[in-house]
């Protein structure tokens, strides 16, 4: 089963249209990255699962589902969604921030869920801080544990290390792994290659609204393809610890 599928799919902004008969299918309980350059299409098409927007045509489906047909609270038992410059406004705590995920639910076992959202994403310290005075690498991690209160089967995530230093954001990604890991699935925007070649199970490559390639690791992130979609040469550089090569741009 796909966790998420878009078929012949039109749609983008008012006259700006970004994606034409686009059709593709995730599947469930991966690490899924979908990576490219500046305005590809990562994050708009994120938000078509969301129903942040509709398709002109065609239809976006959330495990089977097509999610032009549900309700807004009916998604989010199904997909949590982590923004990449998230706010929350007001004073609230963290706890109070992290809470909120639960109101999917009614509030029902909030006090165990909130509990464990915060002991995975490292943010327990902070439960009686106002959400105004942490950094914003410690409200990223408020935004993940807010979605994982929703207990949903599937997360989305646009650039969810863009305000972390490099130890969180090993911290954030291991733990995104450790959750695929659990039986969730995991469609994360990356703009960093390195990440999406360490972490990642399956990588999406977008150019300009297309697919370019799909697939593997090594079938997607090649000399050729990053020539190809981001215009740089690139080399390859072996990891002893990961036991691997991995492509990194040439920087000339």
């Amino acid at each position: 089963m796909y966790s998420l599928e878009t078929k012949n799919l039109n749609g983008g902004y008012h006259h700006n249209a970004v994606f034409s008969g686009f059709s593709l299918s995730i599947p469930e309980h991966k690490f899924v990255a979908l990576t490219g350059p500046n305005g590809s299409g990562k994050s708009t098409l994120l938000k078509y699962f969301y129903k942040q927007l509709l398709p002109q045509e065609g239809v976006a489906y959330v495990e089977g589902l097509d999610v032009s047909s549900l309700k807004q609270k009916e998604i989010a038992r199904i997909l949590g969604f982590v923004p990449q410059n998230g706010k929350i406004e007001y004073g609230f705590t963290v706890r109070e921030a992290v809470s909120m995920g639960r109101y999917v639910y009614n509030g029902e076992d909030a006090s165990h869920a909130v509990d464990r959202a915060m002991e995975d994403c490292d943010i327990a310290n902070l439960s009686d801080k106002s959400v105004t005075e942490i950094s914003g690498g410690e409200l990223q991690r408020v935004l993940l544990a807010r979605a994982l209160c929703q207990d949903a089967k599937i997360l989305l995530l646009d650039e969810p290390v863009n305000h972390l230093d490099v130890k969180h954001q090993r911290k954030m990604m291991n733990l995104l792994r450790r959750l695929v890991d659990r039986g969730l699935s995991v469609v994360c925007v990356l703009h960093d290659l390195l990440l999406v070649q360490v972490y990642s199970d399956e990588v999406i490559l977008l150019r300009k609204g297309k697919i370019m390639a799909e697939g593997s690791i090594e079938t997607v992130i090649t000399k050729e393809n990053l020539l190809k979609v981001y215009g740089v040469h690139s080399h390859e550089v072996f990891d002893p610890m990961l036991d691997k090569f991995l492509w990194m741009p040439t920087w000339y």
